[in-house]
């Protein structure tokens, strides 16, 4: 099936920032949005838009949910990890080498969109959604600002359960560290001789 080609508008298309702004702006102000919610792709056209640092968002919040993208990753594998620092430190190297934007080779806005949209892991689109096309008569005029003020984003609470799946799994990798201490003297140096 082919796709159906845009009709040239005069006063050229918006490109870029503009595009998505404008893809974004109609999704949250759309009526129909408020009625029912409908996750597909201008859904993440619109998280992708709203995690521009103009709108508010917050590189520690999106970092962390890099990580937990990694963390969640790694569990996915079901591999076996005994309780030794040594696991422990492959463990956390191997949650940071699966993080999400890493792994599936995506920006940062891309990766928190599509992890929170709960979407295959793949670049969102930038193309314009069909009934969000203007008639091919009208006149693209750009307004500069024209955004500011209407879209504000808080970020919350992904550095808080990072933190406290880091904490758990650091309890779990050290925790029999000292369950077993050896009765009497028992030196810690191994040598090892030939006969």
């Amino acid at each position: 099936m082919a796709i159906k080609r845009r009709t040239p508008r005069r006063g050229g298309r918006p490109k870029g920032r503009a595009e998505e702004k404008y893809i974004g702006m109609r999704t949250l102000f759309s009526p129909s949005n408020f009625d029912s919610f409908i996750n597909d792709e201008r859904y993440d056209q619109t998280l992708h838009m709203a995690l521009r640092k103009e709108f508010g968002s917050n590189n520690a919040e999106t970092l962390a949910t890099m990580r937990i993208g990694g963390f969640l990753e790694v569990f996915k594998k079901n591999m076996k990890f005994h309780a030794t620092r040594q696991d422990m430190k492959r463990f956390f190297m191997l949650a940071e080498k699966n993080r999400i934007d890493k792994k599936f080779g995506l920006t940062k806005r891309e990766a928190v969109a599509r992890f929170f949209s709960d979407k295959q892991m793949k670049p969102i689109s930038d193309r314009r959604p069909s009934e969000y096309e203007a008639k091919p008569g009208t006149i693209y005029r750009p307004r500069p600002g024209s955004s500011m003020g209407k879209v504000r984003v808080v970020q919350r609470g992904a550095v808080k359960t990072e933190k406290a799946i880091r904490e758990a799994m650091k309890q779990l990798f050290t925790m029999f560290e000292d369950a077993f201490t050896p009765k009497g003297k028992v030196s810690k140096n191994v040598r090892i001789t030939k006969k």
